[in-house]
């Protein structure tokens, strides 16, 4: 076999790992093992996954040189293990930090592993938004029907198909996530995307407005604001137009009760119950808790620990709350070098290909990944999410796009640009 045949194979291989991965994606998001039964019973997803780890592993640890993120990303792991050994709650700790912190962990091997050329990050994307896609229509379907809209807190809200998603909050923290990818790629891809795109516009504001959840209010709005301060930066008439054009349509669109959901985000006022009340009581067990065990008391322990205390046991509904708790001062600090080093990271991509109109798609996904996490930082004022998925799915994006900038640079015999 020639030199040519090996490198036509080679290329052929990791083209096929680039689908495998794509159809993992698809199949995790859409959680297709519970749907499709044959899939289910063949134990399809835990079978590919385990495929795709054992080659990640061997792909990622012979790289030459490994991501500048590598330190930090295996401190922050091994933090997590050590507050699951030793934690308040043991046995629930090492089942979270095995079935949330090892396997979500895995998505980003796989990205890191699989998606090092900008058609694989294009794959990879394309997958995740397909999935995104299926999901928003349930959403919408279900909300048009009304199948998936019952009372909860006296407002009828919109619920996910998927257990995944089913919780309200979920939802629409998914709809929210899903804004930052719109918005920076829309310019970028021919009319038929387009459509596709406005269609997931579409699914994602029902979704945010119907689910009721005052969480994806307070982030939807806050991500509607660095948005639009991009927007500003490249056009203000544009801004000043799309304003004039979408708040007035959302308010027209929007019945009361969700309108008056959002006003109680202010007023602390409800329509049935006291979740703001019950919040507040949270906030201040939290915080008690966290001054008499400051070291944290473990991953995803809270629960155990305030029922134990006050007879409690609800959880922190907060990211920040959540890591104090669990992990300790140093915990959340350690958590938030992590999202800022991911963030830097980004932005040395963005900077370093900006000026190429080749790389457009690299640099648009760096900043959807930036606003993505912001996104989910937002969230996290209301939602206990750090065992959750979103920050490895950014991390597995951010990883492929340094990959790619670092072979770009490379093959173009230039210097790397350090994000200030």
């Amino acid at each position: 076999m020639t030199h040519h045949d090996l490198q036509k194979k080679s290329v052929g291989s990791e083209k096929l790992f680039v689908i495998l991965f794509c159809i993992y994606i698809v199949t995790w998001y859409l959680q297709l093992g519970s749907r499709v039964g044959v899939l289910g019973a063949i134990r399809f997803e835990f079978l590919l996954g385990t495929f795709l780890l054992l080659v990640g592993f061997f792909k990622v640890f012979t790289v030459d040189k490994p991501s500048p993120l590598r330190p930090i990303i295996v401190f922050y792991i091994s933090v997590l293990a050590f507050y699951s050994v030793f934690s308040y709650d043991r046995s629930n700790s090492i089942d979270i930090f095995y079935n949330r912190v090892v396997k979500f962990s895995m998505m980003a091997l796989f990205f890191a592993a699989f998606v090092r050329t900008e058609w694989a990050l294009r794959m990879a994307v394309t997958a995740f938004l397909i999935a995104m896609a299926k999901l928003g229509q349930e959403g919408l379907f279900g909300w048009i029907s009304g199948g998936l809209v019952w009372e909860n807190q006296g407002v009828m809200r919109l619920h996910g198909s998927t257990m995944l998603y089913r919780h309200p909050n979920s939802l629409s923290g998914m709809g929210v996530g899903c804004l930052p990818f719109i918005y920076y790629l829309y310019p970028l891809v021919n009319k038929w995307q387009k459509l596709f795109l406005l269609f997931l516009l579409a699914c994602c504001t029902v979704i945010i407005i119907f689910t009721a959840s005052r969480t994806g209010y307070v982030a939807t709005l806050l991500l509607g604001m660095y948005l639009s301060w991009d927007l500003i930066k490249k056009n203000k008439m544009k801004f000043f137009i799309f304003i004039a054009m979408v708040i007035p349509a959302l308010v027209g669109f929007t019945p009361d009760q969700y309108k008056e959901r959002f006003i109680s985000i202010f007023t602390l006022e409800e329509a049935e119950g006291n979740s703001s009340g019950t919040r507040l009581e949270i906030i201040e067990d939290a915080f008690e808790i966290f001054l008499k065990k400051p070291w944290g008391v473990g991953v995803a322990a809270f629960p155990k620990v305030r029922e134990d205390t006050f007879g409690r046991a609800q959880d922190t509904h907060n990211l920040y709350l959540e890591l104090l708790t669990n992990l300790g001062v140093w915990g959340l600090l350690i958590f938030l070098y992590f999202i800022y080093k991911m963030m830097r990271l980004n932005k040395q991509v963005i900077k370093g290909l900006e000026c190429d109109e080749n790389m457009r798609f690299v640099v648009a996904i760096s900043k959807a990944v930036v606003a993505f996490l912001l996104s989910r930082l937002f969230l996290g004022m209301f939602g206990m999410d750090t065992y959750e998925i979103y920050w490895w799915f950014a991390l597995g994006l951010t990883l492929s796009s340094f990959s790619i900038y670092r072979n770009y640079i490379k093959s173009n015999n230039r210097k790397f640009l350090t994000a200030h």
